[in-house]
């Protein structure tokens, strides 16, 4: 089996919240504009949060962007599986280790790797580009570890 590998880029995501800082953006500069005039009485409280609100759109924007290995692999040996919101080493598991796949969500839409003993790691759909891609990647896994049989 050769390595496949899945890559991280969530440009709807990003979409959204980059259009989400500018709003917060706008609604930041309202309230401003409202604290200088002395208009109400918690609009410097409000510029605040907004502010702070569009920082962290803003951070996410940024470690979201598509970096070189940020992704999903599937080798001989295993699955590595990236940290979105961390720089560390990617995740290494073992094709021993994983004991079921499952899709979770209301719509499937969170890809579920669940170990022998406890613990599990989760792919979400909205870290890919389209849901081909995520798709793709879920019939992959699946295939290599075969769903669980539920008998009575």
């Amino acid at each position: 089996m050769d390595s496949r590998f899945f890559a991280f880029n969530p440009l709807p995501t990003r979409i959204a919240l980059f259009l989400g800082a500018c709003v917060l953006a706008v609604l930041t500069a309202w309230a401003l504009a409202s604290a200088q005039q002395g208009g109400e009485p918690f609009s410097e409280a409000r510029a605040g949060i907004t502010a702070g609100l569009m920082l962290v759109f803003l951070y996410a924007f940024h470690r979201l962007r598509p970096r070189p290995g940020w992704g999903v692999t599937l080798g001989p040996l295993g699955v590595h599986v990236a940290r979105p919101f961390s720089n560390a080493k990617p995740m290494e598991l073992m094709w021993s280790q994983i004991g079921s796949i499952r899709r979770l969500g209301r719509k499937g839409s969170v890809l579920g790797l669940f170990f022998h003993e406890q613990g599990r790691v989760l792919v979400s759909r909205h870290l890919f580009p389209r849901r081909a891609v995520f798709e793709e990647l879920a019939s992959a896994l699946e295939e290599r570890v075969p769903a669980p049989r539920y008998d009575a």
